[in-house]
């Protein structure tokens, strides 16, 4: 089994080196090098989860001693680490597979699997690391990464731009991570996170310190989990190539916010910062929910949609129910990479058109496409028997039972919503007829072996999954039995409520689109249309109090202060100096007499301060 940790540890860093040098060499090989690499770094996981007992892997290592001061660096993988061991390695090989033919007219593809592997490397070292600095280190390098996937087409200023904004928007979170570290160390002399929740269940950590680090890390993962108000650099984040979109929303970035809310649960629930974790989930799956109902871009409708649903999990989470939560960002990770990466088959097929309202029947030329993505919009929307209503249910029944007002009435309503706008999505492209002849008559059929067979593979798991859902559930809770809140009729009224929303959007977009234009173009429709196709203005009002209050006003005052103030007293120690010179100058003349003059003086002085002294003793 160390072997197969060694493998996970180091075969994805050492891949991207090898994938882009040989890459360099000949184009193909980056992409062989990279399925080699994601193929091997599945199966070691799947060795850890098979060799697994209920002892975790324990591996102590020190990475910096200086004096007192020593920076660990251990591994420890149990079973919530295999969770995401799978999900980050078997999605991330699914997305390479995938990208053969999506990435294969691109020059760049060196460069491109380097970055993918390296993405892949720090999401295993973020959830098989023991300490928060080694998990740290993992945030920074998926930051890093999602970084330069995002602004892939650097030369292209909207890609350059999202990939910008995605790396001060999640920085900004970082800088409370770091804080929190900082304050761990300080208040409690560890950051292992086994020993921080070990501390928290007895009560050995101040309630007011551990609120503080618990908010600080909430706010490390809003800003890599897309939650409000860190969220608009995840709908910008589209502009990079569609499997990046899958890789990040599927199998690593966005997962590691709520990841590292589990693995510190215990932790979480002592400082009674799973309130607020609640709360703004809540609100964060009612913003995206709302505003993925009126997104044209095919893929910025499925960036809401994982808004949305992350924040469903962390509402799991936050209602103090973490099966709920793990199995819901387990089920959304599946279903959303199937998403993903059929959207990626229909842009690639429709020669990279992300607008949906440009595309229409295309049930006709990519009927297994269609198929797939229906399989992962069920899922989503939470349509038994698919993985996605499990999950979903227990998220809103245990929000229902131990949430407050707010929580459970906007989680309610952004489920609800998912088969709205997923629906109107499927609709407008596979239904209907053509709305761009240009397009249509350009269309190919996708590949079987590696544009059908990765999303076939997926929509079977999302499918079959739901067998497993309570072996998952014992497998996150070590053995143990999880608690379902019980709420009469609630599943009759979400059900209920699905097929209302169902049968509106498809009366609406299939055969009441006249109706729905006359609608559209009502002064307060387009009002409500603006403030939820803006994503509630929040991205403005974030760039706005950037520029007015941090570059207008405190950077201005700054630059005066350094100006007017600093370099004042800079320049000023020249003349200062000047003057000092020609007043001692002035003793310098270069005449005897002069310097006798001064000599007899100086010694009046001294004796009449000898006399004076002597005096006074």
């Amino acid at each position: 089994m160390n072997n197969a940790v060694l493998i996970l540890l180091c075969a994805p860093f050492l891949g991207a080196v090898l994938a882009y040098i040989l890459g360099k060499i000949k184009i193909n090989l980056a992409f062989w090098v990279a399925e080699i690499v994601g193929a091997m770094l599945f199966l070691a996981s799947i060795v850890i989860f098979i060799n697994y007992s209920d002892t975790p892997i324990n591996i102590d290592y020190t990475w910096i001693s200086y004096g007192d001061l020593k920076l660990p660096f251990g591994i420890y993988i149990d079973h919530l680490s295999i969770v995401m061991l799978l999900i980050a390695t078997g999605l991330g090989f699914a997305d390479i597979h995938f990208a053969h033919d999506y990435m294969g007219d691109d020059p760049d593809q060196p460069r491109y699997y380097a970055k993918v592997l390296f993405f892949i490397g720090g999401m295993i070292l973020l959830v098989i690391t023991k300490d928060l600095i080694g998990a740290f280190v993992g945030w920074e390098f998926m930051g890093l990464a999602s970084y330069a996937l995002i602004s892939f087409w650097y030369y292209k200023n909207s890609a350059a731009d999202a990939g910008m904004q995605a790396f001060l928007y999640t920085r900004f979170g970082d800088i409370f991570i770091l804080a929190a570290i900082g304050l761990l160390v300080y208040y409690t002399g560890t950051v292992n996170l086994v020993e921080l929740n070990e501390m928290a269940n007895a009560g050995e950590i101040s309630k007011n310190v551990a609120l503080v680090v618990a908010l600080f890390i909430f706010m490390g993962a809003i800003g890599k989990s897309g939650q409000f108000p860190l969220y608009p650099w995840l709908m910008n984040a589209m502009e990079g190539p569609t499997t990046v979109s899958a890789l990040i929303h599927g199998a690593t970035m966005v997962n590691s916010g709520i990841y590292i809310v589990a693995r510190l649960f215990d932790f979480f629930h002592y400082t009674d910062a799973l309130f607020i974790v609640a709360n703004v989930a809540a609100l964060s799956a009612f913003i995206g929910a709302t505003s993925a109902l009126v997104q044209k871009e095919i893929k910025k409708i499925l960036a809401y949609s994982t808004m949305s649903h992350l924040s469903i999990a962390f509402v799991g989470l936050g209602v103090g129910s973490l099966a709920a939560g793990m199995l819901h960002l387990v089920n959304h990770a599946i279903f959303k990479a199937l998403l993903f990466l059929s959207a990626g088959a229909v842009i690639y097929i429709a020669h990279h058109t992300k607008d949906a309202w440009k595309l229409g029947g295309l049930i006709k030329t990519a009927p297994f496409v269609a198929l797939f993505m229906a399989m992962g919009s069920l899922s989503l929307a939470g349509v038994p028997p698919f993985s996605g209503f499990f999950s979903k249910e227990a998220v809103i029944a245990s929000a229902w039972a131990h949430g407050n007002e707010f929580t459970k009435v906007f989680v309610t309503i952004a489920a609800l919503l998912s088969i709205g706008y997923i629906t109107r999505l499927w609709v407008l492209i596979f239904l209907g007829e053509p709305r761009n002849e240009d397009i249509a008559g350009s269309v190919h059929t996708p590949s079987n072996l590696w544009i059908r067979l990765p999303l076939g593979i997926l929509a079977f798991v999302t499918l079959f999954i739901s067998i497993w859902q309570s072996d998952i559930v014992s497998f996150i809770l070590n053995g143990k039995e999880m608690v379902e809140p019980h709420i009469a009729g609630l599943t009759a009224f979400m059900l209920t409520g699905m097929m209302i929303i169902f049968l509106i959007v498809v009366g609406l977009y299939v055969k009441g689109l006249n109706l729905l234009y006359k609608i559209a173009s009502h002064h307060f429709v387009q009002t409500i249309h603006q403030i939820l196709f803006n994503g509630y203005y929040v991205e403005k009002m974030i760039t706005w109090i950037s520029k007015t209050i941090v570059v207008n006003a405190v950077a201005k005052a700054a630059r005066w202060f350094d100006t007017n103030v600093i370099d004042y007293l800079v320049n000023a120690t020249v003349p200062a100096s000047q003057g000092v010179y020609k007043v001692l100058r002035a003793g310098h003349s270069g005449k005897i007499g002069t310097y006798m003059g001064q000599f007899v003086i100086g010694v009046a002085i001294i004796v009449i301060a000898i006399l004076i002294i002597v005096k006074g003793l």
